[in-house]
């Protein structure tokens, strides 16, 4: 019990000193620079968790007092604008399925239609052929696939990457404008060669949650953090969607400069390979893609 009450004063007093400690020069170092007191500080709240010495709330708040106090320079590493006129090249951006193009005045733009669900069954007939006709659609698509398994057409989605590494800690700004009240938005980096692993951020217009934090992985997919209201975007009005993460995974998106997630994933330590965008079911115009990493 001791250990336990000293620990959280410790925590504590190290939390206190350390914003000063930044700043004013009355004090000596701890430690070294104010990214090795935050390192510290970080390997005492660590203790703190193990050891349930203080309230989880309070440690998160320290948690990110350290992870501000330790966040290296970033630095340009992709930008487009889409000014030139081409998305081919200076950045390369390469579309893997459905249709991009440039929209002069706006930027890269695409529109995908979602395809209307069927009709529900009325009766065990109806199941009968409707489940008799997915199966002959799946041979037929068999067959004319050599035998693999089809792919998502590009009325499912319309995918963009770009390829340009960067590493896990990074500061993500695009300007975004929606022209209609549905589909969804996914942009965020990849990882391990494939657009399938990585993090991802989906706006999902018109439903709620309208924010979504998720990473990927060949084990699935998670949903790290969300905004619990819905978020409406379609005015057609240019909106700035700011995604940022430490190298020890704590996360923050806001639009419009207000922030609406906050959220911790350390699951990935590895850089990432580079950028993707895939518009389901809406039409979005990105004006402009930033993407700012530590060295």
């Amino acid at each position: 019990m001791i250990r336990l009450v000293w620990l959280s004063a410790l925590v504590l007093l190290v939390a206190l000193v350390l914003p000063a400690a930044a700043t004013d020069s009355r004090y000596g170092p701890i430690g070294g620079d104010s990214g090795e007191m935050a390192r510290e500080l970080r390997g005492l709240i660590d203790e703190a968790e193990k050891a349930r010495a203080a309230d989880p709330r309070f440690l998160r708040d320290l948690r990110d007092l350290a992870d501000r106090y330790d966040r290296p320079p970033l630095t340009d590493v992709l930008f487009d604008d889409f000014s030139d006129g081409d998305f081919t090249r200076n950045p390369a951006w390469q579309v893997t399925s459905g249709r991009y193009w440039i929209e002069r005045g706006y930027g890269l733009r695409s529109t995908v239609t979602a395809a209307p669900a069927p009709a529900a069954p009325t009766s065990g007939e109806d199941q009968a052929k409707q489940l008799f006709g997915a199966i002959l659609q799946q041979a037929l698509r068999g067959q004319q696939s050599g035998g693999q398994a089809s792919t998502p057409s590009a009325s499912d989605a319309a995918v963009i990457h770009v390829a340009q590494p960067f590493t896990n800690a990074f500061s993500i700004r695009v300007e975004l404008t929606s022209w209609q009240g549905e589909g969804q938005l996914e942009i965020g980096p990849y990882a391990a060669g494939t657009l399938d692993a990585g993090d991802r951020l989906i706006y999902r217009a018109g439903a709620t949650p309208g924010l979504q934090l998720v990473r990927l992985s060949r084990y699935g997919s998670g949903v790290v953090g969300a905004h619990s209201q819905g978020l409406v975007l379609e005015d057609r009005r240019v909106h700035v969607i700011e995604w940022t993460r430490t190298p020890f995974g704590d996360m923050t998106v806001s639009v419009d400069g207000t922030q609406l997630i906050h959220a911790g994933d350390r699951a990935i330590e590895e850089p990432f390979d580079g950028l993707a965008v895939i518009n389901r079911g809406g039409d979005f115009v990105l004006a402009r893609v930033q993407v700012q990493a530590a060295r």
